[in-house]
């Protein structure tokens, strides 16, 4: 399901401009010709090898293709967009009015006369392009924290192990491997990322993995007291601020505090309930989308921000299928 804000938001207006957002969209699915800036459609890295440098390399039925001087790979302006080698184009339009409406997968495929697995692979092939979503850099005061969502095996049809019933509790208590790991981050800025760490307690050299780089130009970094956070900040030379939540400590120095991301964790732990169990191998698309949602509600152009957000990625296809990839590996 939708997250309730923005559902409401569509379905709340009137048809003209439900109908101006989905061909706005779709403009951008199909390369539609009168979609002026050209700049928001052309890739600019190489989708299989990331590299800047590419050169023009003629045109296969009225599609750009290029030429990647790092990889001497061939591929188009469309290889790796959400629309990549979609089928049945003419259903998107309906498709996209099922999604935005807020309903189920098997809802969708009713409503658009598509397969349930071609609703659930256009449903999270949107859900992976909000990937782009991410920060690249935190600045200036910069608040962290962890949350913990039970690990998930929702649809793998073969668990080494006995099923589980949607909403039992872990069998180990506190923190273990049976709970995944997401650490939070924000900073004055308005700068907000989520990043799944890993299962159990998150360490030192998970906020490594996930942050490194990121927190170049803050000046202080504000956490609770956990010594992962301490070792990190030390690692990379930024001032710590810490704070006990037993003790109930709100403020340092009138200055610093953690309000802020708690106060995103629980917004997120709102938004996550609406879901009713995620697959832990799909939590980071629901953390983007998340985020998503939030840049939307502060957008004063909602249409501009997800189209720009959703369809400009072109490592879309490959992280969808990286994931597939995985899944099977599991099973």
């Amino acid at each position: 399901m939708i997250p309730s804000d923005f559902r409401d938001f569509f379905i709340n207006s009137d048809s003209i401009t439900q109908q101006e957002i989905i061909s706005l969209l779709l403009s951008l699915f199909l390369e539609d010709k009168e979609v002026k800036d050209t700049s928001e459609r052309r890739a600019v890295t190489c989708p299989h090898c990331s590299e800047k440098r590419i050169r023009s390399n003629g045109k296969l039925k009225g599609v750009q293709r290029y030429l990647c001087n790092g990889c001497k790979k061939n591929f188009s302006e469309t290889t790796g967009k959400f629309w990549y080698n979609i089928k049945k184009k003419d259903k998107l339009n309906r498709y996209l009015y099922c999604l935005l409406s807020g309903y189920s997968i098997r809802k969708s495929t009713v409503e658009t006369e598509i397969s349930i697995q071609t609703s659930f692979d256009w449903r999270h092939k949107l859900l992976t392009s909000f990937s782009s979503v991410s920060v690249e850099e935190f600045q200036g005061i910069v608040e962290s924290d962890d949350l913990f969502f039970s690990y998930s095996e929702k649809g793998n049809r073969h668990l080494d192990r006995k099923p589980k019933k949607r909403g039992e509790k872990a069998s180990k208590a506190g923190i273990s491997n049976e709970k995944v790991g997401v650490v939070a981050t924000c900073d004055r800025s308005g700068n907000k990322d989520f990043k799944v760490a890993t299962r159990g307690r998150i360490s030192k050299k998970k906020l490594e993995k996930v942050r490194k780089g990121k927190l170049d130009k803050a000046d202080v970094l504000c956490s609770d007291s956990h010594r992962s956070y301490g070792e990190f900040a030390k690692a990379n030379t930024i001032p710590h601020k810490k704070f006990n939540a037993l003790k109930v400590q709100r403020t340092v120095d009138k200055v610093y505090n953690v309000q802020n991301v708690n106060n995103m964790d629980m917004r997120l732990r709102k938004f996550m309930d609406s879901f009713n169990d995620v697959a832990t191998k799909y939590l980071q698309n629901y953390l983007n989308w998340f985020l998503v949602v939030e840049k939307i509600k502060n957008s004063t152009s909602k249409m501009a921000t997800i189209t720009a957000i959703t369809f400009t990625s072109n490592s879309v296809w490959h992280e969808y299928k990286q994931q597939l990839f995985n899944m099977l590996i599991r099973t």
